[in-house]
């Protein structure tokens, strides 16, 4: 998928929130297929399976940046503390290593098995342990950069620690950072995609690709199309927010 299809397809998703909607119960036209009224078709119940999929779409992407960011932010910041000393970095890395040896969605899941219900306790479920990958990146790379002629100048010019950051860190990592971030955001929408199918997500009311799974699989014989629609909007997403597989190949765009 090339990059402006990514950045239109991501735009169109976000409008969701403008154009989107959870939709109305009208269980006169229940599981229809696509006409002129409902491009989409309708559910079990009658609403619009557009309205829906896009909204949850956006809540999705919406969720998949706001913690994508998060855990950028909080790895970035692990890794310093683990290069500034000794026991900090094997007090990160024991931390990191103990959370990752548990899977994403059951950490999640037992989580929200303390927690209230509700999109609060999603967000802090997800954002739990989302950084580990960040941070060793991160770590990695100041390593790397630890005996850079340009760092040791800086340092001799007498450029203070966040001016070696801001100026010489950031800008090399960044390129790492951010390709990691981009496959990021697609992971925590798929977590969540599996955390509402399970139902202990967004509250049934609320749309989300998950939730609309979970409830089509039962109808799929009647209906197709409210299972199909979430799951090519999943599937698209995971594209757009993938690596871009043909530019580390080194085929051309238009070969």
């Amino acid at each position: 998928m090339r990059s402006g299809c990514r950045a239109g397809f991501l735009i169109l998703l976000m409008s969701g929130w403008a154009f989107g909607g959870d939709g109305v119960v009208d269980l006169a036209h229940r599981m229809q297929g696509p006409d002129g009224a409902h491009l989409f078709g309708t559910d079990e119940v009658g609403r619009d399976l557009l309205a829906r999929c896009w909204l949850g779409g956006a809540r999705s992407l919406t969720l998949g940046l706001a913690l994508t960011a998060l855990h950028l932010a909080v790895g970035v910041m692990m890794a310093l503390a683990a290069q500034a000393a000794l026991p900090a970095r094997r007090v990160v890395l024991g931390l990191a290593d103990l959370v990752a040896s548990v899977p994403a969605t059951l950490l999640a899941l037992l989580l929200l098995a303390f927690l209230r219900p509700g999109y609060g306790a999603l967000v802090t479920a997800l954002a739990i342990g989302g950084w580990i990958a960040y941070a060793r990146l991160a770590l990695v790379q100041l390593d790397a950069l630890r005996d850079d002629p340009s760092l040791l100048q800086a340092r001799l010019n007498g450029a203070g620690p966040w001016r070696r950051l801001r100026i010489h860190l950031l800008p090399r990592m960044a390129p790492v950072l951010l390709a990691q971030a981009s496959a990021g955001i697609g992971a925590v929408a798929l977590v969540e995609g599996g955390l509402s199918f399970l139902g202990v997500g967004l509250p049934p009311d609320q749309a989300s690709w998950g939730q609309m799974l979970a409830t089509a699989r039962a109808y799929f014989l009647v209906s197709p199309w409210p299972l199909l629609w979430p799951c090519l909007g999943l599937f698209a997403l995971l594209l757009a927010t993938g690596p871009d597989l043909q530019r580390r190949s080194g085929i051309p765009e238009d070969g």
